[in-house]
């Protein structure tokens, strides 16, 4: 759909309302808010303890963040400390995209404004008209001027991005009825570089009772940190879409979720018989794992092993206390071995799951579904060495001949995957162990990926590499 030409300005809807309209007032009660001073002694309970996740992502800018939008009374604190993960980057980010769901006018896919500016107590805010025609090129998007009018969503986040970043132009998108992949592509169509930040707008639960409120906005926050964007739906966020969209662009840039906050208006002004749910997140580069991080793998593989062996049946995936660097998703490996004789060796390429589910998944199947081996008894358990491998994310090397292949490797540290005509093959890095010669590497994995002929033109190539954990006693 195209959107007309960007002209006129849509006058603020909800000043006075959610926020104040005193621009004085306004920017008094958004200090208060970044600075935290709105909220005193930190005592707000969070999926991994907000207090630590808030100061890790002060340390680093966010691409993006997950904002609630409510009235700046109820809200208000944890937006701050969402908008504070986006501070450092004032002077470098030169545009806004502000995603939010549509309350008030049923929509269609992804609404644009066809407005010129959007006035607020703090100023006129321009709209980028180049994004928002290049957004209306895809499908499902369109002009949406009606629903924009009277929605609250993308509005109350315009004092924060004012305040936080500066006057600088912002892409307003609402989302009505739509697939959380074509919210992906749209936000994939503006994602940018660092002169783009992102703001999704959502509040989580709504009008259950506190203690249910935040049992419910828990469990949705540890999907948010695992983005698992399926098992986020409308009772959980009311921005679910927008939410899911942002999840499944920030996989596919490398980026993942940090929890920052989690409150409910309760903490703030609202009753605890029926409250709102409020979370910050921000999205930026994965923690890096520590030694502790990997023991904790390697643990819980031994103990996904050990579980289906005594027991007879899966283990169960409800872990309640996940390391968060662990809840990203990941790809790993896991062998088992008796002494030097291979008892199970299975392991994912692609970060599609969180790294601990990833993890569990892979040690059952090396245990017990590996086709190249029976399954492991008892007897074979007693003397078994368990090693956790966590895959580094791919990189795609040129691949238009193996000699273009080897050149790119570094002998001794990548593994490689190969792909085409339907069929992938992978050596991991420990590989060059037993094939040291590069040319032999790359030959061998095309033996083994099962081509047709000794190249193909059709070929693609990544290299990745590999962090390995023994289990120790």
């Amino acid at each position: 759909m195209a959107a007309t030409a960007g002209g006129g300005t849509r006058p603020a809807a909800v000043a006075g309302l959610f926020y104040p309209a005193d621009p004085a007032q306004l920017r008094d009660q958004l200090a208060g808010f970044l600075t935290d001073r709105s909220r005193g002694p930190e005592t707000t309970e969070g999926t991994g303890g907000s207090g630590g996740a808030a100061g890790a992502a002060g340390d680093l800018p966010a691409k993006a963040v997950i904002a609630p939008h409510a009235g700046y009374h109820y809200s208000g604190p944890t937006a701050g400390r969402a908008y504070r993960a986006l501070l450092p980057r004032r002077g470098t980010v030169e545009r806004v995209v502000i995603m939010g769901p549509a309350h008030r006018v049923r929509i269609d896919g992804v609404g644009l404004s066809t407005a010129g500016r959007w006035a607020t107590p703090l100023g006129d805010v321009e709209i980028d008209q180049d994004a928002c025609r290049r957004l209306a090129e895809l499908p499902g998007v369109g002009p949406a001027d009606a629903a924009h009018a009277p929605e609250h969503s993308v509005e109350v986040q315009l004092p924060f991005v004012h305040e936080v970043l500066g006057g600088v132009p912002v892409v307003p998108l609402l989302v009505g009825r739509a697939t959380v992949p074509a919210v992906a592509r749209a936000l994939d169509e503006v994602w940018g570089g660092d002169e783009t930040a992102i703001v999704v707008s959502s509040d989580l639960s709504h009008y259950l009772e506190d203690d249910a409120a935040r049992t419910r906005d828990r469990a949705t926050a540890e999907a948010i940190l695992e983005c698992r964007s399926n098992d986020i739906g409308p009772y959980d966020a009311c921005g679910c879409l927008p939410i899911g969209g942002l999840l499944d662009a920030a996989v596919g840039h490398g980026l993942t979720p940090r929890l920052l906050d989690l409150s409910t208006s309760a903490d703030t002004a609202g009753e605890p018989s029926r409250v709102v749910g409020y979370g910050g997140f921000a999205l930026l580069p994965p923690l890096e794992l520590g030694e502790d991080d990997r023991r904790w793998l390697v643990d819980l593989a031994a103990r996904v092993i050990d579980h289906e062996l005594r027991d007879g049946e899966p283990y169960p995936l409800a872990e309640v206390e996940v390391p968060e660097a662990l809840r990203a998703p990941g790809a790993s490996f896991v062998t088992l071995q008796q002494g030097d004789k291979l008892l199970g060796c299975i392991g994912s390429l692609d970060r599609r799951r969180p790294l601990w589910r990833d993890v569990a998944h892979n040690a059952r199947a090396a245990a017990f579904d590996d086709p190249r081996f029976p399954a492991l008894d008892r007897e074979d358990a007693a003397g078994m060495t368990v090693e956790v491998s966590v895959l580094s994310p791919l990189e795609e090397i040129p691949a238009p001949s193996a000699e273009a292949v080897i050149a790119a490797l570094r002998p001794g540290v990548d593994g490689l995957l190969l792909a085409a005509e339907g069929r992938r093959a992978t050596f991991l890095p420990d590989v060059w162990s037993k094939i040291p010669e590069p040319d032999s590497f790359v030959r061998e994995l095309v033996r083994k990926a099962c081509w047709t002929g000794s190249w193909s033109a059709a070929a693609r190539a990544w290299r990745y590499t590999t962090h390995r954990t023994l289990q120790t006693d």
